[in-house]
């Protein structure tokens, strides 16, 4: 995270997403939030549903909620970050006012196939984008509205704050609108503090800190009913240029090495997930690289040669949404047998600019005893 100076601000926020309408909000949920209520009061179902992928964060189901509108899971494709195409056309109905696409790990959702099975009904396609950051001129944004998180631990990280980018005037102007907060200059000045907190943990060598510092809420899932949709600070936001332009500089090189470490030293019980979804290197930016991994005596012994070794490894999330502690009353019988399997199997090693070339090699390390120790133990 960059907290420039006064002078550090040579755009505005809105000119960042041009040709795309911003609107900005206190956090990606809000975000998220405001555009379904757009999306309920544009098509007006008497019951109205919202579509998502069975796999994901709670704050989905949250902003959902708020709306006014029913969660419906849609299960996973098989060994995929994607819903099932076929689900989610079984599922459409005349309730239906959005579906949630949700770009996980920064690895794209298929729009085009899912606006296909949407041709014609006036549902709204909402892209989840607060795992991936590309240029606004990347085709990858395809959703009548993008929603960007600017939270902790994302591509843009403010630790606070969210947008909605609209793809026609009359889809901006539909969302709704909050007065702006306003931060005082003591609150600024903590918040400061926290960034430079922030971006100390995120050397891997620090890794094991956050568990020990539980104000951070690094790495919880839990469900939070949101209480009200929150508005942008516009002073905070200053520092969202600098910030964004950082994120489409930065080097890909460590996402590159752990794919081709993959290549070389995973074995055939580790499934490299971008490599999977397009069938060779990722030309897309990730958040987190994440692979599946098959045995689970395997997974627990890579999570404590990483974990042992301070290198930042993570489950994500994990179980899917009918698993969350304060969402089985919304999900009571729901079966999403494959994001089960996903939420099971799933690690993601760090990407960002502070993984060193030490921590690569251990990395690499891990996987190879992983591999070892598979064998000898006659797997």
């Amino acid at each position: 995270m960059i907290i420039p100076g006064d002078r550090a601000v040579s755009r505005s926020c809105g000119e960042l997403f041009a040709p795309y309408a911003a609107h900005f909000y206190g956090s990606a949920t809000s975000a998220l939030a405001a555009s379904l209520v757009a999306a309920v009061a544009r098509l007006r179902a008497p019951t109205p549903e919202v579509l998502l992928p069975a796999y994901g964060c709670p704050a989905l189901v949250s902003a959902v909620l708020f709306a006014g509108a029913r969660p419906r899971l849609i299960d996973l494709e098989r060994d995929r970050p994607w819903m099932d195409l076929d689900g989610l056309r079984a599922a459409l109905g005349p309730d239906t006012v959005a579906v949630v696409g949700v770009d996980l790990f920064g690895i794209p959702e298929r729009y085009p196939k899912i606006r296909e099975a949407i041709a014609g009904t006036g549902i709204v396609l909402i892209q989840d984008s607060a795992q991936a950051f590309p240029p606004p001129a990347d085709a990858r944004w395809l959703g009548d509205y993008v929603v960007l998180s600017f939270g902790r631990g994302k591509p843009v990280s403010l630790l606070h704050g969210g947008a909605v980018l609209a793809r026609e005037e009359e889809l901006a102007r539909a969302l709704p609108l909050s007065p702006p907060q306003v931060t005082s200059g003591q609150v600024r000045s903590g918040l400061a503090l926290r960034a430079g907190l922030y971006n100390l943990l995120s050397s891997a060598w620090l890794y094991w800190l956050p568990a020990g510092l539980p104000f951070l809420g690094l790495g919880e899932t839990r469900y939070r009913p949101l209480a009200s949709i929150e508005a942008a600070d516009p002073r905070l936001m200053e520092w969202l240029p600098v910030n964004v332009h950082t994120c489409w500089r930065r080097s890909d090189d460590r996402q590159r090495a752990i794919y081709g470490m993959l290549a070389d030293s995973a074995g055939d019980h580790i499934v490299d997930l971008p490599k999977a979804c397009v069938g060779g290197a990722p030309a897309f930016r990730l958040l987190r690289y994440p692979i599946l991994v098959n045995d689970p005596i395997v997974r627990q012994r890579l999570f404590h040669c990483l974990g042992h070794r301070g290198l930042g490894a993570s489950a994500m999330y994990p179980s899917a949404l009918p698993g969350v502690s304060g969402l089985e009353r919304f999900f009571g019988g729901v079966s999403c047998p494959q994001a089960d399997s996903f939420a099971r199997r799933i690690v993601t090693l760090p990407v960002h600019s502070r993984v060193r070339k030490r921590d690569l090699q251990r990395m690499r390390g891990c996987l190879v005893q992983a591999r070892t120790d598979r064998r000898v133990a006659g797997h």
